[in-house]
C-alpha cells in the first residue's frame, strides 16, 4: 500500500537519479579536446558560385544560384596527401603577419588573407596553464580557421588571392581600432583591398573587401565567407554522450531563429538556405566563431563537407556589379572569441541563443542576469553565489514557511503517533489508517515537508546549465583552495560540509516511522556527499548556502509553532481552570 512515507522516499530517490544523471552531464563535459589536436590545417578557397542565371540588375540570389562547390584538389586524391599538398601550397610557404590586440594575438596568412589563429589573450587553457586558448589555429593535426574571399571575372578558382602588407605586424594603440589592410592587384586592371577591422573591448572583427575596378569593363562577383574545421575527436565514450556540451554548427535565419546541427548532420545533408540577414557559426564549449553578413540584404547560409571530415558553414553575399572606374565595397563581421552573452546580442539577432542555457532556459538567464550585477558590487563569483542564493531563499520564504510550520507540528506529533504504533503494532494498514486520521485532526499535511525539495529543483538544474555555459565563470576563483568554480572542489571540503549541513537539517525534520526508511533517511546526506563529489564547486556552494539558510527558517519557524503551540496549551489550561472554577462556583 502506498503511504505518505514511502511518497517522499520515493521522491527523494529521484532526485538523487537525477543528480547522477547531472554528474554524468558534466563529466561529459570534462573530456575536452587537448589544445593539440583539435583545431587546425588548412584549406584554399573552394567556393564557386553559378552566376549564369545572374544579370546586372540581379541583387539577390535565386534558384538558380546554387553553390557548385569544389574542392581545390583532385577529387580522386585522397584525403591526407590533399592536405599536406594544400598546407605546402597556401600556407607553409605564405607570409604571416602578426595582429595584437587588447583581447588577442591573431595571424593572417597574406595568401588568401584568412585569419588562420587567434590566442586569446584572456583565456588561458586552465588554472595551471596560462597559455591562451587558440580558437583559431594551423597545427598539424586538425585545422579551425577563418576564410573569406571573392568569386567573380578574372580572379583564380584554383588559388588563393595573393595580399602584400605594408607591414608584418599591427599593434592596437589602448582605447583606438585598429585597420589592417591587405592589397592585391591583378593585370586586368582590378584592385582589392581586404580589410580587418579591430574594435578595442570587442571579439567582433569586420572584414571588408573594397573593390576599385579600373578595367574598361564592369566586374561582377560576389563575396563569400566560411568557417572550416575539423571536427574535434572526444575521448569520452560514455552511453550518456548526447548530454554533453554542444560542439557543431548553429546559424540563424528569418524563419529560423536559432538551430543547431552536429558534424553528423552536416555529413547526411549540406545547409543551404536562402536567407535576409542570418548568421552562422561554429560552436563549442565557452567559444565560438560566427560569420555575420549585413542584416539588410539576401543572403546564402551553406554547409560543405570536404572528403570525409573536414567541414565548412558560410555565408555567401548577392552578386554586385562594379561599373568601370569605380569602386565598392562588400564584407561582413567575424565574431571569434568567448560566448560572452551581452557581446553576442550586440553582434547580430539572437547569436546569444548559442549559450545554450537548456530547456529551462529563462531561469537560467535570470539567475545569470542577478548574479552577474552582485558580482559587479562584491568583485567575487562565490560571494555571488551565495548572494543570490540568499535572495532565492527569502524569495520563496512564505511558501517554504508554511512546508516548515507544517513539519513543525508533524514533529511534535512524534509522541502520539509512537502511541499509534504500539497500538497497532504490525497493522500496517490499520497503522496507516490512523496516522491519516491523526494528521486531519492535528490539520498537518505530511506531503508540505516536501515542497521545499520541488522548489529547489528547478533551480537547481537551471543554475547547474548556467555555470556549465556561462564562459563568465570559467576559471572564476572562490576563496583559498577554490581557483576555478567551474570545477570540482580539489580537496571535496565543500561536499563534506554540504553533507553535514543536510545531515543537520534532518535533525530537525520528524523521523520517519518506518524503520527501514529511518534508515535510508539517515544515509542520505552520504549519499548526496558522494554524489556532489563531482559537481564543480559554485553549484555545491549553492547548496550548502541554500540548505544553511534553510536549516535557520526551519529553526525559526519551529520555535515559533512551538512558542504558538505552548501559549495556545497555557490558554487552553487556563480556560479549563476557568471553567473548573465556575463550576465548583456554581456547585457552591
Amino acid at each position: 500500500m502506498w503511504n505518505i512515507q514511502n511518497i517522499k522516499l520515493i521522491l527523494i530517490l529521484c532526485i538523487v537519479g537525477l543528480l547522477a544523471l547531472l554528474i554524468h552531464r558534466w563529466d561529459d563535459k570534462y573530456h575536452p579536446v587537448s589544445q593539440s589536436t583539435a583545431q587546425t590545417a588548412s584549406l584554399a578557397p573552394d567556393l564557386q558560385i553559378n552566376n549564369q542565371a545572374n544579370n546586372s540588375e540581379s541583387n539577390s540570389p535565386t534558384s538558380n544560384q546554387e553553390l557548385s562547390g569544389t574542392t581545390p584538389f583532385s577529387e580522386t586524391s585522397n584525403l591526407n596527401n590533399a592536405s599536406e599538398q594544400l598546407d605546402k601550397k597556401f600556407y607553409a610557404s605564405g607570409q604571416i603577419i602578426t595582429v595584437k590586440t587588447d583581447l588577442m594575438t591573431a595571424e593572417i596568412n597574406l595568401d588568401g588573407g584568412n585569419l588562420v589563429q587567434t590566442a586569446l589573450l584572456k583565456y588561458p587553457v586552465s588554472t595551471q596553464d596560462k597559455t591562451p586558448v587558440n580558437l583559431l589555429n594551423t597545427q598539424a593535426n586538425s585545422f579551425y580557421i577563418a576564410q573569406s574571399g571573392l568569386v567573380g571575372q578574372g580572379l583564380p578558382t584554383d588559388s588563393p588571392l595573393i595580399f602584400k602588407s605594408t607591414q608584418t605586424q599591427y599593434i592596437q594603440t589602448p582605447g583606438q581600432s585598429l585597420t589592417v589592410n591587405l592589397i592585391y592587384q591583378n593585370s586586368n586592371g582590378l584592385q582589392i583591398t581586404k580589410q580587418y577591422i579591430f574594435e578595442p573591448g570587442h571579439y567582433l572583427i569586420k572584414v571588408n573587401y573594397l573593390i576599385h575596378n579600373s578595367s574598361k569593363t564592369p566586374w561582377e562577383g560576389r563575396f563569400y565567407g566560411q568557417l572550416l574545421r575539423v571536427p574535434p575527436v572526444s575521448e569520452n565514450h560514455n552511453i550518456l554522450m548526447s548530454y554533453s556540451t554542444f560542439t557543431g554548427v548553429a546559424y540563424s535565419a528569418i524563419d529560423t531563429r536559432y538551430s543547431k546541427l552536429s558534424f553528423k548532420n552536416l555529413a547526411e545533408n549540406n545547409l543551404k538556405e536562402l536567407t535576409t540577414g542570418g548568421w552562422v557559426s561554429m560552436v563549442q564549449h565557452y567559444f565560438i566563431s560566427a560569420w555575420i553578413p549585413q542584416a539588410n540584404q539576401n543572403n546564402l547560409l551553406y554547409s560543405r563537407q570536404f572528403e570525409d571530415n573536414i567541414y565548412a558553414v558560410g555565408i555567401a553575399s548577392p552578386t554586385m556589379t562594379v561599373p568601370s572606374g569605380a569602386t565598392a565595397s562588400t564584407g561582413a563581421s567575424l565574431y571569434v572569441g568567448p560566448t560572452l552573452s551581452d557581446q553576442l546580442k550586440a553582434a547580430a539577432p539572437n547569436l546569444n541563443l548559442t549559450v545554450d542555457y537548456g530547456w529551462l532556459w529563462f531561469i537560467s538567464e535570470l539567475l545569470f542576469w542577478l548574479m552577474i550585477h552582485i558580482q559587479q558590487y562584491v568583485g567575487n563569483w562565490g560571494l555571488a553565489i551565495i548572494a543570490v542564493t540568499i535572495v532565492i531563499k527569502l524569495v520563496f520564504y512564505p511558501l517554504s514557511a508554511k512546508s516548515f510550520r507544517s513539519m513543525a507540528k508533524m514533529r511534535m506529533l512524534q509522541p502520539k503517533l509512537q502511541e499509534l504504533k504500539q497500538r497497532c503494532g504490525d497493522d500496517r494498514q490499520a497503522m496507516g489508517k490512523a496516522t491519516m486520521e491523526l494528521y486531519q485532526k492535528e490539520k498537518v499535511n505530511p506531503l508540505s515537508g516536501c515542497l521545499p525539495i520541488l522548489i529547489q529543483i528547478p533551480v537547481f538544474i537551471a543554475l547547474y546549465w548556467m555555470l556549465m555555459a556561462s564562459v563568465e565563470l570559467r576559471q572564476a576563483p572562490f576563496i583559498f583552495w577554490i581557483k576555478d568554480l567551474s570545477l570540482r572542489d580539489p580537496y571535496f571540503v565543500l561536499p563534506i560540509l554540504m553533507g553535514l549541513a543536510m545531515f543537520a537539517q534532518q535533525r530537525l525534520n520528524p523521523a520517519p516511522a518506518d524503520p527501514t526508511q529511518a534508515k535510508v533517511m539517515m544515509f542520505l546526506p552520504v549519499i548526496f556527499t558522494l554524489l556532489f563529489m563531482g559537481f564543480p564547486a559554485g553549484l555545491v556552494l549553492y547548496w550548502i548556502v541554500n540548505t544553511g539558510v534553510g536549516i535557520l527558517q526551519q529553526w525559526y519557524v519551529l520555535r515559533k509553532v512551538e512558542k504558538e503551540s505552548a501559549q495556545q496549551a497555557l490558554k487552553k489550561h487556563e480556560k479549563n481552570q476557568n471553567q473548573k472554577h465556575e463550576r465548583n462556583g456554581h456547585k457552591k
